[in-house]
């Protein structure tokens, strides 16, 4: 059993009450020297307080709540990984939570965190939660940041990339080394960040006067196997020298597709990703893709979070997050064959 606030008031011969109030922070109008000395003394008995009653003196559980749409997924692990990071930096838990893309379980999982008493929430989901939920956490004033969601639904606390800035970056890359039939490897459109990089990859087509066709878009789950299914249905129907999958994950699919039907990359197809999960640097070839720092997402979500906490009448600011074109091996040059 841990030592208790009774076991320093017995070493120290300070009262319970005035130990009380020198460990939370509430002690200034006691000496510097009764102050050090019952510090000292918590340190000695490697003293740590009680959670609960902590909570009840600070109103602060010194936790976040984190809902993301599936926890295995690379690129969800590592915003979690900014998040946490920083937040164990500064003293936070988070309580993680898996929506598994089900809507709601999602707003389930708003509710039962808010139970939790967590002192706000980082969420990232496509979907949009139900309205209800919202009324919940504006009624509570719990603060909260959104990402990878639409942005329309509030002016502030919104973390985001321009998604359609980058699909219309990827498709230019394919342009610019010659390549005029390019397919597209997207998801349905409920993931509304895919949908407008698929804006962007048909804004750019049109851009360069090249008449895109149904033929060359093909919808596949957000996943290895989704690529995979979706660019081998897409491969074998379409003619294309080139091809965007709106996720790194899909593009490992779409490599496998590719070599069962005999198809290089990138003698025969140039490939191009999406967020540049660690996977995309140990693909052979190595991908090339359009990177978004989903490290940094995670790591400014909780510190805007933080922030809001600290300074409640703070108008929480919007961030916008870089993307950039990391090209490696997989893209190249297309050379026309002279007839």
């Amino acid at each position: 059993m841990g030592a208790t606030i009774r076991d320093i008031a017995e070493k120290t011969g300070v009262s319970i009450t005035t130990i009380s109030q020198i460990l939370n922070g509430k002690g200034s109008r006691f000496s510097e020297a009764t102050r050090n000395k019952v510090f000292q003394t918590a340190k000695d008995l490697a003293y740590k307080p009680n959670f609960f009653a902590k909570n009840m003196v600070t109103n602060r559980t010194n936790t976040i709540g984190m809902i993301v749409p599936e926890v295995t997924d690379p690129f969800f692990s590592q915003m979690v990984k900014g998040a946490e990071d920083y937040l164990n930096a500064h003293d936070y838990m988070i309580l993680l939570c898996n929506s598994s893309q089900d809507s709601k379980r999602e707003d389930l999982y708003v509710e039962e965190l808010l139970h939790r008493a967590v002192d706000g929430l980082i969420i990232a989901s496509p979907n949009i939660l139900a309205s209800n939920v919202f009324t919940q956490l504006e009624a509570l004033h719990k603060p909260y940041i959104l990402l990878d969601r639409k942005r329309h639904h509030r002016e502030e606390g919104n973390i985001f990339i321009d998604d359609y800035e980058g699909g219309y970056m990827a498709t230019e890359h394919l342009i610019s080394l010659g390549h005029t039939n390019i397919g597209i490897i997207t998801s349905d459109d409920s993931f509304y960040s895919v949908e407008e990089r698929l804006q962007g990859y048909q804004a750019s087509l049109k851009e360069h006067g090249i008449l895109g066709s149904p033929a060359w878009i093909m919808e596949g789950d957000q996943t290895m196997s989704g690529g995979y299914i979706a660019s081998k249905k897409l491969l074998e129907t379409a003619d294309i020298t080139a091809l965007f999958v709106t996720n790194d994950q899909m593009a490992a699919g779409a490599y496998r597709a590719a070599l069962e039907l005999g198809i290089a990359i990138p003698d025969d197809l140039s490939v191009i990703g999406f967020d540049d999960i660690e996977l995309a640097e140990y693909m052979a070839p190595t991908l090339t893709t359009i990177r978004q720092p989903i490290y940094d997402i995670g790591k400014t979500a909780a510190k805007y979070l933080l922030k809001a906490i600290q300074n409640p009448n703070e108008k929480m600011a919007n961030k916008k997050m870089p993307l950039d074109l990391i090209v490696r091996e997989s893209t190249k040059k297309r050379i026309v064959n002279a007839e």
